[in-house]
């Protein structure tokens, strides 16, 4: 997450859309002039300037702002004048291609048994390339984190930066931002994860795509995603 007082924004993080590399690109204008250093991981900062989240595999003990922090988190502490005052986004991505993401960072073992927990949850019997296509999607599938734009049930930011096109993107949020646009300083962190044949075709089933459409309905329906059609 990141709070620049010069420039008046806040930026909360989701999960596998991006965000770091997003969070990067915007880190120096949250930090006094000649300050910012490239550093995928990095400590916890405040100060007049702005907030930078800690960014980091292990979160520290007593820690006042992290990067994955929800909404109402950040809201509270900064209060309601700076929360309302401020130009709040955030980063989404089409869920279907999220998975498929988050399953690539998290676990690649496609062969290994089912779970009794996701064999109690899915009572039908599963086909053998169900078997070996399915279980990520629920196993592994990413924190659904609307908390990062929703609070009470409501949408409560003012603009989003949609993965798929990105540089674009923040491109367009740097012009409402009267912020200069470098796409040379946009980095591609975890752009090596990800195999190039691990596509929606490869992995998914139609069950598994029914799946993902029931628990991402909000976003689908929010930010107008479209459904892969399986044949």
């Amino acid at each position: 997450m990141l709070v620049s007082h010069k420039h008046k924004f806040i930026y909360t993080k989701t999960a596998k859309t991006g965000g770091t590399s997003i969070e990067y690109y915007f880190e120096r204008f949250c930090l006094p002039d000649g300050e910012f250093t490239r550093s995928h991981e990095r400590d916890e900062y405040e100060s007049e300037t702005g907030i930078v989240g800690f960014r980091g595999k292990l979160l520290p003990e007593k820690v006042k702002w992290w990067n994955h922090m929800a909404a109402f988190q950040i809201k509270e502490q900064l209060g309601d004048e700076i929360w309302n005052s401020y130009f709040k986004f955030c980063s989404i991505r089409n869920p279907f291609e999220r998975c498929i993401s988050h399953y690539e960072y998290a676990g690649k073992n496609l062969e290994r048994p089912l779970s009794e927990k996701i064999k109690r949850r899915f009572k039908n019997p599963f086909t053998s390339e169900e078997k070996r296509k399915f279980e990520y999607v629920l196993v592994h599938q990413p924190s659904i984190d609307r908390n990062k734009y929703l609070i009470d049930g409501e949408f409560c930011l003012d603009d989003v930066i949609r993965y798929e096109n990105l540089e674009a993107e923040i491109e367009r949020i740097c012009e409402k931002l009267s912020l200069p646009f470098e796409p040379k300083n946009i980095p591609k962190f975890k752009s090596d994860v990800r195999r190039p044949n691990t596509t929606i075709e490869s992995l998914y089933t139609k069950r598994s795509l029914a799946y993902v459409k029931k628990i991402y309905k909000y976003e689908i329906d929010k930010f107008g995603y479209e459904i892969p059609s399986m044949k």
